[in-house]
């Protein structure tokens, strides 16, 4: 398992282990506005404290060197623990202390420890003062808040739940001029990302936006909708565009696979980026959302003679095809260049970019018709179901394949298990089994 800042940093206590902070430490990470290396314990460290959770929040790995080596983790004793704590009560205005977890670092009888200190902006009282200045995080180093800065610091009252504890709203299924569904379909993922307080202040610009479409244009998802409209049988489409509403603070994009008669757009993808105060007023986050709609049964019903096989709305969709789809999603909100662009959006450094929030399906049909059959069973008197929200671990580290499969497996199995059904998580290890043969042939 591949341990990165982030997922350290929100885990539960019980799964912060030295085997993680030796795997973090021997990537050799500089540090960053959120992490932050100390080989002992000294005053300097409470001005560390003060300034994350004055700006992003982070961890500091105290008892770790910052030098290169095989082996960096020198270990503190266990009364560096009461110095931090007893420091940061006397020297933080007003007084406050963040969440420190030791790690043995040897099982001998003076025991030398990891420290490692978790700081939680939404936890502190902001801002946190030292000698009357309030230290903030830049690059790999601290800095004094200017007079706006610290201005917004004390307008924050209270402060906002983190942002990476908020969800998005789930999306709406389009529906016909009678109020029917007309999608099978619609997922949704997105981001909420902080913004820097100059780019809070200014319009979305049109290069940035520009650049996000580009991106996407060039992502994961761009080959998985090109695939669905390969099954569909439709020939052509449009890559991410500005199309509908569009604003200074609000910028859409739309993805079309095109097939020039109704439905006009049976593969489609639509992603937004938005400041949701109006302009002059300072943005808590921005929210960009990225759904995507499939409208198959619709669309194959139009063009099947009546009495074969894809007549009636018949189209199911295959577990291992929802598995692709989802899994496109998801490591396009973690591409380089979509993130780098919505980055620059906000006017943040890529490194602090948080990870997806939470992911929502919603289906026209139940569940239960919708998917494939194949090894799916209904559960006896389970009840109908439209779809599900689903949660994102963030333990996990999404970059790295064999975690980011853990994730995309237990949604499915919530999708299966919220629908009444059971065999997901055999469909799930057959679709792995032959994925596998597949790559290995």
């Amino acid at each position: 398992m591949v341990t990165s800042t982030m997922s350290l940093f929100t885990c539960s206590p019980a799964d912060v282990t030295l085997e993680r902070v030796r795997e973090l430490v021997g990537q050799g990470l500089p540090e960053s506005l959120t992490l932050e290396y100390k080989e002992k314990y000294s005053s300097a460290l409470v001005k560390s404290v003060a300034a994350m959770a004055n700006t992003y929040g982070g961890l500091i790995l105290v008892g770790v060197t910052d030098q290169p080596g095989s082996d960096r983790l020198a270990g503190v004793p266990e009364q560096a623990v009461l110095q931090i704590v007893n420091a940061c009560h006397e020297q933080l205005e007003p007084p406050w202390g963040p969440e420190i977890i030791p790690l043995p670092l040897t099982a001998n009888t003076e025991t030398q420890y990891i420290l490692v200190v978790r700081i939680d902006p939404a936890r502190a009282p902001r801002p946190l003062l030292i000698s009357g200045a309030a230290p903030i995080r830049l690059q790999g180093r601290n800095a004094t808040a200017d007079r706006s800065r610290l201005a917004q610091l004390f307008r924050e009252s209270p402060l906002p739940p983190r942002i990476a504890g908020r969800r998005l709203n789930p999306p709406d299924l389009p529906t016909a001029e009678d109020g029917t569904p007309s999608a099978d379909f619609v997922v949704r993922i997105g981001l909420l990302i902080p913004v820097d307080d100059a780019a809070a202040w200014r319009p979305l610009s049109e290069r940035a936006v520009g650049a996000l479409a580009d991106a996407l244009s060039n992502s994961p998802l761009q080959k998985v909708l090109i695939n669905w409209c390969t099954h569909m049988g439709i020939g052509d489409f449009n890559p991410f565009h500005r199309s509908g509403f569009n604003r200074a603070r609000h910028a859409s994009l739309v993805w079309q696979g095109s097939v020039g008669k109704e439905p006009l757009y049976p593969v489609q993808a639509i992603a937004v980026a938005e400041l949701p105060e109006s302009y002059g007023t300072a943005a808590s986050s921005l929210q960009f959302t990225l759904d995507v709609i499939i409208r198959a049964n619709t669309y194959l019903a139009t063009i099947s003679p009546p009495g074969t096989a894809l007549d009636g709305n018949s189209y199911r969709l295959p577990a291992g095809r929802l598995y692709i789809t989802l899994d496109a999603l998801l490591t396009t909100l973690i591409d380089h260049a979509v993130i780098t662009a919505l980055a620059d959006m906000a006017g943040i450094d890529p490194v602090i970019m948080p990870l997806p929030t939470n992911l929502d399906f919603v289906t026209g049909p139940v569940v239960g018709d919708l998917l494939q059959p194949d090894g799916l069973e209904q559960i006896p008197g389970a009840g109908p179901s439209h779809g599900a929200n689903l949660l994102t671990n963030h333990t996990l580290d999404l970059t790295e394949p064999a975690e980011r499969q853990t994730q995309l497996d237990d949604w499915l199995q919530q999708i299966g298990l919220d629908a009444g059904l059971s065999g997901m998580e055999n469909v799930l290890a057959a679709y792995h089994k032959k994925q596998a043969s597949v790559r290995s042939g």
